[in-house]
């Protein structure tokens, strides 16, 4: 799967955390409600380099509800914050959003040196 970033993968153990598994067996059909609210919460700080923050506006956009958010706070997967929510470790498992420009940056270049090379011209 090609995203431009090299850190970028898909969790493909979530389905088997303990976390998430005692999760589920005490909260059923809501917790995997609120699991998809907070997948989805995850993807949606990274495409938009929040650092994990979740504003009460952008909680529509991730398909959840207060009551989600609620549940998420917890279980300790969001963190209440003056203006909606944080994920809780998210700074422990996805790019910051420095870091994500950094990147981006040193890509951009390294594709202008490339296309100078091809071309013939500077950049």
């Amino acid at each position: 799967m090609a995203t431009g970033l090299p850190w970028v993968r898909m969790d493909t153990d979530t389905h088997e955390n303990p976390k998430i598994l005692d999760f589920i067996e005490e909260h059923g059909q809501r917790a995997l409600a609120a699991i998809a609210v907070w997948k989805f919460a995850i993807g949606y700080a990274g495409g938009h380099g929040t650092d994990g923050e979740i504003t009460r506006a952008a909680l529509k956009q991730v398909h959840g509800t207060p009551a989600h958010a609620r549940l998420l706070v917890e279980a300790g997967f969001f963190e209440l914050t003056e203006k909606g929510w944080q994920i809780a470790g998210y700074e422990t498992h996805q790019p910051s959003r420095a870091m994500t420009d950094q990147l981006r940056e040193q890509l951009s270049e390294a594709g202008k040196k490339g296309a100078a090379a091809r071309w013939g011209k500077e950049s």
